[in-house]
């Protein structure tokens, strides 16, 4: 195994990636422009072959989709969640096994797929579950086309990605936040709801959180932690994967602080009434929309919460970039979604735009009327 460095006549340096399976055969061989991208392809040969991946032989002729989903989900799907890998199983066994799962994989084409496609939305599929077929598809194929090397191209096209409408979810109006925070300053689960609107922590981040994780010393709150509702289990990370750490404002530390009196650090900073984990169940159907009509404010759920979270910051002047370091996001599109439109918002902007100008009209760009030239004239 090696990445073998050549000379072209032109003089320039391509990179080779050879590696053998454990039975001595020869993975899919790649010629590279750049020496660190022939050592991302050599590792990711390395992972497969220390799972048990072996280089393809002449399996893949007669080999049928059912067959390939089997070895492809064995081999190419390490990064992905628990939680994700069973949703992917389930929806793969119920949709597109019994359709495709009996043909010949090399045999699949464009027509096939979009045949697919367009009988999910027959059978009423709604666009964002057809969206998760088409990515697990699109997936699927790509890794025979990049990975195997069995196929010249994908077949999955990007005209048949399901058009999904996105619908803004609801929020809080910082003001309507205010009053929350304040009618649930005494409640057993107040806390939930000062976190999720003033830290911005997910449903799960919150109910993993225990007070070893709050540092009040630098007015932070540690994320280390989440609960996976699919699998029922804390792990040890957030969705995100990466730890990440949110600001305490100091009204939160302050609330906190008051809370955290005779608490061990192991404890649960939002607690059932046994002292163990919260149930988010419980608190989203029943104990939240409760909270939110006494205190005079529209419904919203836990996963709101974090949406106005973003309007208060937004408010204090917070950029993109901000907010997707506080919501723990690894790219800004994710954060897009949280930074709502408001009219009274735009219309305040609005206001404000050319107000400096008007003190000065002869500052004013837009003031396009020229001086007036006096010729001189000899009288």
């Amino acid at each position: 195994m090696a990445i073998i460095e050549r000379k072209t006549d032109a003089g320039r340096t391509k990179y080779l990636v050879r590696v053998r399976d454990p039975f001595g055969r020869w993975f899919p061989s790649k010629t590279f422009d750049r020496k660190i991208e022939a050592e991302q392809y050599e590792r990711s040969l390395l992972i497969q072959r220390d799972r048990g991946g072996l280089a393809p032989t002449q399996e893949f002729r007669e080999m049928t989709f059912a067959e390939y989903w089997a070895k492809w989900s064995n081999e190419c799907r390490g990064r992905v969640s628990e939680g994700w890998r069973r949703t992917q199983d389930m929806v793969t066994r119920k949709h597109l096994l019994p359709m495709l799962g009996h043909r010949r994989f090399k045999e699949l084409r464009s027509v096939d797929i979009g045949q697919l496609m367009a009988a999910l939305e027959r059978k009423g599929q709604s666009p964002q579950s057809a969206l998760h077929l088409y990515n697990i598809l699109h997936k699927m194929f790509e890794d025979a086309v990049e990975f195997y090397e069995i196929l010249d191209r994908n077949p999955v096209r990007r005209r048949f990605r399901p058009k999904v409408r996105r619908i803004e979810r609801d929020f809080l109006s910082p003001a309507e936040s205010w009053k929350l925070l304040e009618s649930v300053r005494h409640h057993r689960l107040g806390g939930a709801i000062w976190i999720g609107l003033l830290a911005g922590l997910r449903p799960g981040e919150t109910q993993a959180l225990r007070w070893s994780a709050v540092d009040f010393e630098r007015s932070q709150i540690l994320i280390r932690a989440s609960f996976n509702k699919k699998l029922r289990v804390i792990q040890d990370q957030p969705k995100q994967g990466d730890w990440g750490r949110a600001p305490m404002p100091p009204v939160l530390a302050a609330f906190l602080q008051e809370h955290a009196r005779g608490k061990r650090p192991e404890d649960f900073v939002v607690p059932n009434v046994n002292g163990g984990m919260m149930i988010y169940e419980s608190f989203v159907t029943q104990i939240l929309p409760r909270l939110c009509r006494e205190a005079g404010v529209k419904e919203v759920t836990p996963h709101e919460l974090r949406h106005s979270c973003t309007e208060l910051y937004v408010q204090q002047g917070a950029s993109a970039e901000d907010l997707r370091r506080l919501l723990n996001h690894k790219s800004l599109s994710a954060t897009v979604r949280y930074m709502h439109r408001t009219d009274e918002r735009l219309a305040g902007i609005a206001g404000r735009v050319g107000r400096s100008l008007a003190v000065d009209p002869g500052s004013n760009p837009l003031n396009h009327e020229k001086p007036v030239e006096h010729e001189n004239v000899d009288v």
